[in-house]
């Protein structure tokens, strides 16, 4: 699978990129209570497990399965959480919140979107 940003970690520090990962990767971001750590900690085929820090909040996904994914919701006090079925197409921007989604993949290699705007 390919990415708008390749693996450039670096482009998601204004809260907004699409990268390709396929091993443990840290990612640090802006989101609506900081700075924010995305911690990828396991990545193969059809597989991907992270945390995500920001504030004095912590959030886990993990997913396994064709098509599987997660998709985690920063806002200024606390997130929301949930895993199960998404696509790798770019998901909705919220207001006042960063969206990130982790969509595993056949390969062995994860699309991460983090999306602010």
């Amino acid at each position: 699978m390919s990415a708008a940003d390749g693996r450039d970690v670096a482009a998601c520090a204004d809260g907004n990129c699409e990268i390709a990962v396929s091993g443990p990767v840290t990612v640090r971001f802006t989101s609506p209570a900081g700075p924010a750590t995305l911690t990828v900690t396991e990545v193969g085929p059809n597989k991907v497990e992270y945390t995500v820090k920001s504030g004095n909040g912590r959030s886990q996904g993990g997913a396994s399965g064709p098509g599987q994914g997660c998709i985690t919701v920063l806002r200024d006090h606390g997130s929301s959480n949930s895993c199960g079925r998404v696509d790798t197409m770019r998901p909705a921007a919220q207001p006042g919140a960063v969206v990130i989604q982790m969509a595993a993949g056949e390969d062995g290699t994860a699309i991460l979107h983090i999306v602010s705007r």
